[in-house]
C-alpha cells in the first residue's frame, strides 16, 4: 500500500444576514414666516442609509431621514419637509473586514408636539445589514494506492464578486399647479450577469402633490437599466439592492422634472459541486482519522417579482363624505416577517399610507391613515429552515371611493427575495496511516445488505477490496434495495 494522502482547499460562501440594529432621527418643522399650520394632513418619513467605515466587528453607518408634513392653511394644501441627517454604528461577531450591504426602513414615525407654527417628528429606523458568510475548507481528495474512500457531493455556492456603482437619470411629466410635494422610491425589478458584468433593472416611483386652483396628485414611473462591472459569468447568479442617493424636483413651465441620483449594490454568486472525503478504510492497514464538522451557507435562489394587495378603511361617523381623492401620501412597506417552508416562501407585512381626501360637504380636506395586512405566498425551491431576506417597495397606489364612508388601497409591490440554506458537512480533516491489520482466519464471510448500501459500505463491512466484491457478487446492483446475501471467499494462506 502506498499511503500518499493529497489535500485540496477549496472556498464556499453565500450571502446571510449579520446584524441589525436601530436608530431614532428627530425634526423639527417649521411653518413659513405668517402662515399657520390648521390641519395635519399626513406626515410621513423616508429613510436613506449607507455604509461608511468598515472594521472587524464594527460598521459605521450614516444616513437621513426625510420627513414631510402635508397640512392645510388659510392657503391651502402645504407642504413641509426636513433632512435629519444621523450617523451610528453596529457591532457584531458576524462583521467581517469585506463591505455588508444594508437595507433600511422606518419602523415607526410619531408627532412628538404640534402647535399652529411648527410640529416635532420622531421616526424610529432599522437598520439590516446582510453580507457574505465564508468557509475555508481543507478536504481529503486522495488517500493512495489501497486506500478506499466515500465521498459526499456537495452543491455549494462562491460569492465571487461584491459590487456596487452608480447611475443617474431624469424624468418630466405634466403638472398642473404648483409643486407641494415629492416622494420618490426605487425598486429593483431584474438582475442578471454576463461576461465581467451585471445588468441591474428596476423603477422610480415619484409621488407629486401639486397646489394651485385645485390640489391634485400625479403618479410618475420611471424604469432603470444600467450596466456595472462586476467579476461574472453568464451562468452566475445574482442579488442587488438600490438606493436613492439624491432626489431634485424642479418646475419648468407646466411640468415637473425630477432628478435621480441611484446607488446600486450587490452579490454575484456561483454554483459549484465539491466531492468531499467523509470516510476511509484500506484492507491492509487501519487509518487514524481526524473528522471535522462544518457549517456552510449555500444560496438557493433569489428572484424579484410584483403582487398586489388590497385593503379598505371606514370612516368614523365624525369624518365628512369622501367625494374626491386628492393623493395619498407617505405610503410605505413594511415587512415584518419572511419564512421558508417546503417549497414556498411566505412574506407577510402592512401598507401604510396617508389619504387625503376633499368633502363637498364641508369645502374642506381631510385625511385618514391606511394600513393594509398581506401576507404573499411565493413558489420557490426552499425548505423549512431556510433563511429569507425579503426587501418591497410600493410600484403603485390606487385609491377610490367604495361608499362615502369607505376607502379602498390597492397596491401593487415590488418584491426582492434572496434564499440561503445552512449545511452542515462532516469530512475527513486530517488522515495517517496506523497499524497493520491481522488478515482473516475465516475462509468466507457474508454480509446481509441494508437499504440504499453502496459498494464501498460492503467492501468495508467486509474487509475485501470493492474488485474481490464484484468479481465473486456480479450480480449485484448499488445501490443495495436491502436483505441481498453477499458472499466473499478467501483463499488462506498457511
Amino acid at each position: 500500500m502506498a499511503f500518499e494522502p493529497i489535500y485540496e482547499v477549496s472556498v464556499a460562501s453565500g450571502l446571510k444576514k449579520l446584524c441589525s440594529g436601530q436608530v431614532v432621527a428627530e425634526a423639527k418643522l417649521v411653518a413659513a414666516h405668517g402662515e399657520e399650520i390648521n390641519k395635519v394632513l399626513g406626515t410621513s418619513a423616508i429613510v436613506d442609509c449607507m455604509i461608511g467605515e468598515v472594521f472587524t466587528g464594527e460598521v459605521r453607518i450614516k444616513g437621513r431621514v426625510d420627513f414631510k408634513v402635508v397640512y392645510l392653511s388659510e392657503n391651502g394644501v402645504k407642504c413641509l419637509d426636513y433632512k435629519a441627517e444621523f450617523s451610528d454604528k453596529i457591532e457584531s461577531d458576524l462583521l467581517g473586514d469585506g463591505k455588508p450591504c444594508l437595507q433600511a426602513k422606518v419602523l415607526d414615525t410619531d408627532i412628538v408636539s404640534a402647535s399652529s407654527s411648527e410640529i416635532k417628528l420622531a421616526a424610529v429606523v432599522e437598520i439590516e445589514l446582510f453580507g457574505e458568510s465564508k468557509e475555508r475548507i481543507k478536504y481529503l481528495s486522495k488517500g493512495g494506492d489501497g486506500i478506499y474512500l466515500s465521498e459526499n457531493k456537495l452543491l455549494c455556492t462562491d460569492v465571487v464578486s461584491n459590487f456596487s456603482g452608480k447611475t443617474s437619470l431624469s424624468a418630466e411629466a405634466e403638472l398642473g399647479g404648483d409643486i407641494e410635494c415629492v416622494e420618490s422610491r426605487i425598486c429593483v425589478s431584474k438582475a442578471t450577469a454576463s461576461a465581467d458584468m451585471v445588468m441591474v433593472e428596476g423603477e422610480i416611483v415619484s409621488d407629486i402633490v401639486y397646489g394651485g386652483s385645485e390640489v391634485g396628485h400625479i403618479s410618475l414611473r420611471t424604469p432603470f437599466g444600467t450596466e456595472i462591472e462586476a467579476k461574472s459569468l453568464s451562468a452566475n447568479k445574482v442579488f442587488a439592492t438600490a438606493r436613492l442617493d439624491d432626489v431634485r424636483a424642479s418646475a419648468v413651465e407646466n411640468s415637473i422634472v425630477v432628478n435621480y441620483e441611484i446607488e446600486i449594490s450587490g452579490f454575484v454568486y456561483e454554483e459549484k459541486e465539491l466531492s468531499l472525503i467523509c470516510d476511509a478504510f484500506s484492507v491492509e492497514h487501519e487509518l487514524n482519522k481526524t473528522m471535522e464538522t462544518r457549517t456552510l451557507v449555500v444560496n438557493r435562489d433569489c428572484t424579484y417579482y410584483t403582487d398586489e394587495v388590497s385593503g379598505t378603511v371606514t370612516l368614523t361617523s365624525e369624518m365628512p363624505i369622501v367625494d374626491r381623492i386628492v393623493a395619498p401620501i407617505g405610503t410605505n412597506v413594511l415587512i415584518s416577517s419572511a419564512y421558508a417552508s417546503d417549497g414556498r416562501v411566505t412574506v407577510e407585512g402592512l401598507v401604510r399610507s396617508n389619504v387625503i381626501y376633499y368633502s363637498d360637504e364641508t369645502s374642506s380636506y381631510g385625511s385618514v391613515g391606511v394600513e393594509v395586512p398581506f401576507s404573499l405566498v411565493r413558489q420557490m425551491s426552499a425548505s423549512e429552515g431556510d433563511e429569507v431576506f425579503a426587501c418591497a417597495e410600493a410600484l403603485s397606489v390606487t385609491v377610490k371611493i367604495r361608499r362615502g364612508n369607505e376607502i379602498e388601497l390597492r397596491t401593487e409591490l415590488g418584491l426582492g427575495i434572496s434564499l440561503s440554506e445552512s449545511k452542515e458537512i462532516r469530512l475527513i480533516g486530517e488522515l495517517g496511516e496506523g497499524d497493520a491489520i491481522k488478515p482473516p482466519e475465516c475462509a468466507i464471510s457474508m454480509h446481509i445488505g441494508g437499504k440504499k448500501e453502496t459498494l464501498w459500505d460492503v467492501s468495508r463491512s467486509l474487509c475485501i477490496t470493492p474488485d474481490e466484491v464484484m468479481a465473486q457478487n456480479p450480480e449485484l446492483s448499488f445501490p443495495l434495495s436491502g436483505g441481498e446475501r453477499i458472499i466473499c471467499y478467501r483463499k488462506l494462506c498457511k
